[in-house]
């Protein structure tokens, strides 16, 4: 595998970016060809080519697993952080969060004024709205504006658990780690008997194959340990949700530690994963209903639409990006802790090899 080392402080985890551009196309490409159930057949090469891109959402969780913690460790955080790490948070993803609500009714009441809309009469539940600050609608059951809201309240509940028990995570005491593994591993049991699966205990296995990414690759845990570990998070992945889920979270894993260069494109996909997470299907679904009225119905047409689509939610993610995420990324990196900080480790090769 492969270890932290301090000498390539200057390179990037260019693997991060990779994966992240991955997800967010695969979920894109989903919404896009399965969110309409309707809209193609299922005799589609194209419907079926998507039907597994839902599974993005389980690569997020897994680059999250490793990337959260391993920012905490090298810029030396600690308990007392806990408010500066939340508030980084915050400012990082609740802007273009809300942001994207306020465009999601606007174009619905747009939508609505046109002379081809066939659905219900706009309405602005205010209850449901309200609902989407600090991801109420978890706890309340409500609807989300957009189906991919669900998927950023886990990731805001995995910051406050990893901001709390951060210390067992890097503890040299191997019982306090073993002692987070398996009570964050026992949660996951806990799934069928939970009201939905907006809670981060459904999806603790992913999770824990990051964190444990991190804690090798910083040198926290050795080599038996992690394997160990990793082995029996595997097992309980392939048990639970099969083989393609566990295969695709191996991939993410490998990846991750192996990928050194990445193609500019994965770079710019990377870049602007979050907003086109964000927005892709109030504009792609968007594109694709006015296209479809506009030209042949036909299934050749409507498939080719998908790509037309999927050119336009990324021009439409890009400016939002440009416009909107970017200025809020720049402002909560600006947000320092006050100790010290580590020069950040980087995942390369050279390292990789010479640790297996």
């Amino acid at each position: 595998m492969f270890r932290y080392k301090k000498d390539n402080i200057n390179n990037e985890i260019v693997s991060i970016g990779l994966m992240r551009g991955i997800a967010s196309l695969m979920v894109c490409y989903f919404h896009l060809t399965n969110g309409d159930s309707d809209y193609l057949p299922t005799s589609s090469i194209i419907k079926k080519s998507g039907e597994w891109g839902w599974s993005g959402v389980e690569v997020f969780f897994i680059i999250s697993g490793f990337v959260i913690p391993y920012s905490m460790f090298v810029k030396n955080y600690s308990f007392k952080n806990l408010g500066t790490f939340l508030k980084k948070r915050i400012v990082r993803i609740e802007p273009p969060y809300l942001v994207s609500i306020v465009m999601v009714l606007i174009m619905g009441y747009i939508s609505s004024r046109m002379p081809f809309y066939r659905g219900h009469p706009f309405h602005i539940d205010w209850w449901n709205v309200a609902g989407h600050v600090a991801y109420l609608n978890v706890f309340t059951g409500a609807k989300w504006l957009q189906d991919v809201y669900w998927t950023l309240a886990i990731e805001f509940q995995y910051y406050i658990l990893i901001a709390v028990v951060y210390g067992l995570l890097i503890s040299k005491n191997i019982y306090l780690r073993l002692l987070f593994f398996i009570l964050f591993m026992a949660s996951f049991w806990l799934r069928p008997f939970l009201p939905s699966s907006t809670y981060i205990f459904s999806f603790a296995p992913y999770f824990i194959l990051g964190i444990l990414l991190f804690q090798y690759y910083c040198s926290i845990i050795s080599s038996i340990e992690s394997w160990l570990l990793l082995l029996l998070t595997v097992g309980v992945l392939y048990s639970y949700d099969g083989p393609v889920l566990t295969s695709i979270a191996v991939i993410t894993i490998v990846l991750i530690a192996f990928v050194k260069k990445v193609h500019p494109v994965f770079i710019f996909l990377g870049a602007i994963s979050y907003s086109l997470y964000l927005v892709h299907i109030p504009m792609g679904g968007r594109f694709i209903s006015i296209a479809v009225r506009l030209l042949p119905a036909s299934v050749h047409t409507k498939e080719a639409l998908v790509f037309a689509a999927l050119g336009f939610c990324l021009l439409t993610a890009w400016v939002y990006y440009t416009l909107i995420e970017k200025r809020f990324k720049l402002l909560a990196s600006k947000i320092g802790y006050t100790e010290k900080i580590v020069p950040a480790p980087v995942l390369n090769n050279a390292d990789l090899i010479s640790k297996t």
